[in-house]
């Protein structure tokens, strides 16, 4: 475990000296900033710009920083040769593949807290000093999405080159987000197009359940139970990034580098 560890701190280390990371969170919180600048409508309107932006920057940011930070943890030691260095030392392939995805993992985490905060304090005020419960479980579901979504690019940057892991990663993530164009190809009247809906379905992480928003944002969405529907969607993050990982470190254990 202190193996793992010491690979995941030098990650969050390298990570953090990254000018683009501090890029992305600054430009995010900017975003988010801009909610007050809509106070000229009226309050209920104010506040549900400023709940849609907020969320929707910490989304964008989130997702460039998690795509742009765990595609290059595997290759860039490849690269480098520097990984010849750490396999040399007492450290097995499944810590080495763990310790990237936890220091990406923790980098994203860091990120998104921020902008969680300054959203979360904003929204604070704007409320007339009131907590705003539901803005904490979109974010807190961000955070899940994109932990999912580290998990997949480390997967990819076992085999992949950094450009392709790029593309993959984001077109997945899009697709993932289709949930309803998904759902009308598995009820499609042809059988072709029905068992390709299935596939993608099945095969493919469901990014879009995590995207709850709240009802002003999204009208027609219905969740009956949304402490269930949190802790259903967590657990799909944690099981599907396992398997992913997994498999990642099976691919990456058979690879001569």
């Amino acid at each position: 475990m202190s193996v793992i560890y010491a690979v995941a701190h030098q990650t969050v280390r390298e990570a953090l000296r990254r000018r683009i990371m501090w890029i992305f969170l600054i430009i995010g919180v900017f975003l988010i900033a801009l909610g007050p600048v809509f106070g000229f409508l009226s309050p209920r309107d104010s506040l549900v710009i400023l709940k849609s932006l907020g969320l929707a920057a910490i989304l964008l940011a989130g997702l460039f920083t998690t795509i742009v930070t765990c595609i290059y943890l595997i290759p860039v030691e490849i690269d480098r040769r520097t990984i010849y260095t750490v396999l040399s030392k007492p450290v097995q392939r499944y810590q080495f593949v763990l310790g990237k995805f936890i220091g990406g993992f923790f980098t994203v985490f860091i990120n998104i807290a921020a902008m969680g905060i300054v959203f979360l304090v904003m929204l604070y005020f704007q409320m007339g000093h009131h907590l705003a419960p539901d803005m904490v479980e979109g974010v807190v579901l961000t955070f899940f999405q994109l932990m999912l979504l580290a998990a997949l690019s480390i997967f990819f940057s076992t085999f992949a080159t950094p450009v392709v892991n790029f593309f993959l990663s984001f077109g997945i993530f899009m697709v993932g987000n289709l949930t309803s164009v998904t759902d009308t190809l598995t009820t499609s009247k042809s059988p072709i197009a029905a068992l390709a809906g299935r596939i993608i379905y099945y095969l493919l992480p469901q990014f879009g359940n995590f995207n709850i928003m709240n009802s002003l944002i999204h009208p027609g969405q219905n969740i009956t139970n949304m402490q269930v529907y949190i802790r259903n969607c967590i657990v799909y993050a944690i099981i599907y990034s396992s398997v992913l990982l997994a498999i990642a470190i099976l691919i990456f254990d058979s690879r001569e580098v």
